[in-house]
């Protein structure tokens, strides 16, 4: 089992493609000036953007993140989604490709996987790449690159809001409410979301202190070697006798600007997202999730924020598990 996208970069509805497949720009910043690197495909012989066919049994953000490690040989953290490209390959399959913009901070740490599939990898300011590209579309993600570089936004961190994986029915549980576990498919759904959730590189892991939350959690903090941070104020009831209480907690993760995975419960879910509206400019907020239950077991939104003493979301993006 593996999670599948719900939105990407604006997208509203489940992908329907023949072919999955994702990448990233890379991006650095040198005295300024924005560089951005290209990759030659010699069987193709053009300039285009690291990026693959997804794996079985892989997400999009894990293909994006294998993918630039093979074929340049940086490892990197996705940042902000980028517009995603289409277009028909073969005899009349239908190509879905979903890009991120990737900041690279640190030389190479591997070698290009195939020569033969990339034999060149080159560091080009935004306007040699605009006359380097090959295809046209590939200007699009450039673009919104430039532009998210000129506004201050291509360095968002993600905010990654969790619910829960599948727990045990509240209706057939007869003892404490916290301690209510996940079911077997609860826990499939928590490893799933291990290795999507690495392909942001998360600094903190913050979870309402109930059983079923923990859990969720526990396979990234074990993977990672970073503690879940319990607070009580984001158990639902914590959250219904105080939801300002709750409020002050999220509040606090935006104004420290680290990228964080919060797992908390569907009750919960409204509180957390009248916080990511009240900091999200009115077109983007109403794409967040309108009715109960907001998103399913399992399921991830995030929420990129802008750098700076106000915190601002400029783009939201969801994933949830494959029912199984």
């Amino acid at each position: 089992m593996s999670p599948s996208p719900v939105s990407n970069a604006g997208e509203s509805a489940h992908l329907h493609a023949d072919v999955l497949a994702a990448g990233c720009v890379l991006w650095r910043d040198r005295a300024g000036e924005l560089e951005v690197l290209l990759v030659h495909r010699p069987r193709y012989r053009d300039w285009s953007w690291p990026k693959g066919k997804v794996d079985k049994g892989e997400t999009l953000p894990e293909a994006a993140v294998r993918e630039v490690l093979e074929e340049t040989g940086y490892s990197v953290t996705l940042g902000l989604p980028l517009p995603s490209a289409r277009y028909t390959v073969g005899k009349a399959l239908r190509k879905h490709v979903s890009y991120w913009a990737a900041e690279v901070t640190g030389k190479p740490t591997g070698t290009v996987q195939n020569p033969r599939e990339i034999d060149e990898i080159r560091w080009v300011t935004a306007a040699r790449a605009k006359a380097m590209l090959t295809r046209f579309d590939d200007r699009e993600q450039l673009d919104k690159v430039v532009h998210a570089h000129s506004t201050g936004t291509l360095r968002a961190w993600p905010f990654i809001i969790v619910r829960h994986g599948k727990a045990f029915p509240r209706a057939k549980w007869h003892e404490i409410e916290h301690e209510r576990p996940l079911l077997a498919i609860g826990t499939r759904q928590s490893l799933a979301l291990t290795g999507l959730l690495s392909a942001w590189h998360l600094k903190r892991l913050v979870s309402s202190p109930w059983k079923r939350c923990v859990a969720t959690l526990a396979p990234l903090s074990a993977a990672t070697g970073k503690s879940i941070r319990k607070r009580t104020t984001l158990s639902e009831k914590a959250n219904a006798q105080n939801p300002q209480k709750t409020r002050a907690v999220l509040e606090k993760i935006l104004v420290k600007g680290v990228p964080t995975a919060l797992c908390t419960h569907r009750p919960v879910l409204p509180t957390v997202l009248e916080v990511l509206a009240d900091h999200s400019p009115a077109g983007l907020a109403e794409r967040l999730p309108p009715r109960d239950p907001f998103m399913n077991p399992g399921e991830i939104l995030v929420a990129y924020v802008r750098p700076g003493a106000v915190p601002r979301i400029v783009e939201f993006e969801r994933y949830r598990p494959i029912d199984t």
